[in-house]
């Protein structure tokens, strides 16, 4: 599997990252890769690190689901397993809703108030907070409404849950995934390319050049359009074809 755009973009940030860090020989390390990376504050750098983490991490937690299901590779009919891949995948969501957000707040992503509620109003954002964290003391319009989620009903495809008034709804689990990945991966591509742009401001010459055009190429995967991305990147060719 080729890796997503979420995971090329994770690649890019620590690509740049690495490249700064490795260039700090006699100086206190922290305060000047923050002063380099454009960071306000010494702790940013270790937030840097961790949501790198978290991305790549969580992306091939969401790979694996969205290729196995709920089922895992092995297709045992397994409760306790469903319960297990179902819990860890909407605790990856959060992970990575959380991850993208902290870059966000790192790099000052214009109207970040605006892309923090189009990550929180996602439905498998919904689908988490119900199934995965908040089951028993969900809020509906600041009411605490109970869930039940249906075990006969699991499948690859959706879940129906109930609320405490009868109501059932069902998520399409590939519907939300990709809706999801599609706001994801919009905003990281935008975030990076402002890190890109904010760090390497000044002097970027071939290395900067290299990093917009893999940010160029991501936006044309995600318009729909192909792009022959070679595993030794040292020099670069990437082939595009927009539909």
């Amino acid at each position: 599997m080729n890796p997503s755009i979420i995971l090329k973009c994770e690649q890019i940030i620590r690509d740049l990252a690495n490249d700064i860090a490795a260039r700090i020989n006699d100086k206190p390390f922290v305060s000047e890769i923050t002063k380099k990376l454009k960071f306000e504050n010494a702790n940013d750098w270790s937030v840097l690190c961790s949501l790198m983490d978290v991305l790549s991490d969580t992306e091939l937690a969401k790979e694996n689901f969205l290729k196995f299901g709920i089922g895992g590779p092995t297709k045992i009919q397994d409760y306790g397993e469903q319960y297990l891949r179902l819990y860890g995948i909407t605790n990856a969501i959060y992970l990575q809703k959380s991850a993208v957000l902290s870059f966000i707040e790192l790099i000052k992503l214009p109207n970040k108030t605006k892309e923090k509620n189009r990550i929180n109003s996602c439905k498998l954002i919904e689908f988490r907070n119900i199934v995965g964290a908040h089951t028993v003391d969900f809020l509906d319009d600041g009411v605490i409404n109970p869930h039940q989620f249906q075990r006969a009903l699991i499948d690859n495809g959706s879940i129906s849950v109930s609320d405490s008034n009868n109501t059932f709804k069902e998520y399409n689990l590939k519907e939300l995934f990709e809706e999801f990945n599609n706001i994801i991966e919009d905003i990281l591509i935008r975030s990076t390319e402002k890190f890109i742009k904010t760090v390497l401001k000044q002097n970027g010459g071939e290395k900067k050049k290299k990093l917009i055009d893999k940010i160029e190429a991501l936006k044309t995967i995600q318009e729909g359009g192909i792009v022959i991305w070679p595993d030794n990147e040292e020099e670069l060719f990437i082939a595009k074809i927009k539909k």
